[in-house]
């Protein structure tokens, strides 16, 4: 099925609409002043059958590395902090 193109306004005031028609399966382009700003698109449930991680499962997770300084660094290059 084609992605029906709509403006934001229309979004904003026919919210409720929208999203009843994409449990429905419809997609949705949003454009501001005629150009494509996202897409608004149902959620697949092929992705249901996939791990889905907890925040003790995160929280196992560390960064390996003798640089303690990283992700700091990372954050001046990215984010400008």
């Amino acid at each position: 099925m084609e992605a029906k193109i709509i403006g934001v306004k229309q979004l904003y005031k026919n919210l409720k609409t929208i999203s009843e028609e994409t449990l429905r399966g419809h997609s949705f382009i949003v454009v501001k002043n005629s150009k494509p700003v996202f897409r608004i698109e149902p959620i697949n449930n092929e992705n249901d059958n996939k791990k889905k991680y907890t925040l003790a499962d995160f929280k196992k997770l560390q960064f390996k590395s003798k640089y303690k300084n990283l992700s700091k660094d990372i954050d001046k290059i990215v984010y400008n902090l």
